[in-house]
């Protein structure tokens, strides 16, 4: 995106280690301006005072795109400073991912995508339930009927129910937990191919 600040042009092209899913961290995107006619890349930074809103354009060079090694530096230091609107001031933050909502948005993703599993859950509880009160509403209670006509069922429900309520006070699950004879035999296993493994280079070796 280009924003024209007075007599400055400047570029934000996202930083691709920024992924919106899964992301690994929060990054600066890349700022440039240009001077005579070239891009070059800048640091920005972002000043208030007396309710006035300046943005300084700090240490531009030009940089290889593959290597990123330096090929030119314009100016050490500041290169210039433009007072700017709080609007300007603030998406230009924001487009940086420097601004506070940046933080809060990231903080959001990050949070759904460690939480991915428990969300799965429970739409797998939601969704059902979605579907059984919109059906009901539709059709006169009609899968509530059927379940009050089904002796079958209602055991199954109230299974459900009171296996739900125990496992409140003794969690239990239908996968096998491992055991300490398990472990034994895992380790032994272990060892049996570490030793066949080092015949083999012993073999292997003139």
């Amino acid at each position: 995106m280009i924003i024209n600040l007075k007599d400055i042009k400047l570029k934000i092209s996202k930083n691709e280690n920024n992924r919106f899913w899964n992301p690994i961290g929060q990054f600066w995107n890349i700022t440039e301006i240009i001077i005579n006619n070239k891009w070059y890349k800048c640091g920005l930074i972002f000043i208030k005072k007396n309710n006035k809103y300046y943005i300084q354009f700090n240490h531009p060079m030009r940089v290889e795109e593959k290597t990123n090694l330096i090929k030119e530096i314009f100016c050490e230091g500041i290169y210039k400073e433009i007072e700017t609107s709080k609007f300007k001031f603030n998406l230009i933050k924001y487009l940086e991912n420097t601004h506070y909502i940046n933080r809060y948005l990231y903080n959001i993703r990050k949070s759904i995508y460690d939480r991915k599993r428990t969300i799965l859950i429970f739409s797998l509880a939601l969704i059902p339930s979605a579907f059984f009160y919109t059906i009901n509403l539709k059709y006169d209670n009609m899968i509530i009927h059927l379940i009050a006509d089904n002796t079958w069922v209602q055991t199954l429900i109230f299974f459900i129910t009171i296996s739900g309520f125990i496992n409140i006070f003794h969690p239990f699950s239908i996968r096998k937990e491992i055991d300490k004879n398990d472990i034994q035999g895992i380790t032994k296993e272990t060892l049996k191919n570490e030793r066949e493994n080092e015949e083999i280079k012993k073999r292997s070796t003139f």
